[in-house]
């Protein structure tokens, strides 16, 4: 749906909220937070010496039920997720995974 325009965001470095906004010009919807959620990904990196970290930023859109995963990472990693800089450093956007859902279906008690 949306793959040719991420693809041309997919290893840029921006902050979260630059990438908010070329995802709502990719999508041409609005987003409900610019910022999105953060969570962190603990994996198990084949080559812990690279000393990288990954996240994954959810950005959930507005009048929709469909939600946008971004995967980012680092390379400056710190040992706790407080210690990250959210709104200003810039990250390297590894993935980008449009999630569509489906909307509810409305019971008789709704209607």
């Amino acid at each position: 749906m949306h793959e040719e325009k991420f693809y041309l965001i997919e290893g840029k470095k921006m902050t979260i909220k630059e990438l908010g906004q070329e995802l709502e010009a990719a999508t041409g919807s609005e987003l409900e937070d610019i910022q999105g959620s953060i969570d962190r990904v603990v994996v198990k990196k084949p080559a812990p010496e690279r000393g990288f970290e990954a996240f994954t930023v959810t950005f959930h859109l507005k009048h929709s039920v469909d939600l946008i995963d971004a995967v980012i990472t680092t390379d400056n990693p710190k040992k706790r997720l407080a210690d990250y800089d959210f709104e200003n450093t810039e990250y390297t956007v590894r993935l980008i995974s449009y999630i569509r859902k489906e909307e509810p279906i409305k019971n008789d008690s709704e209607l």
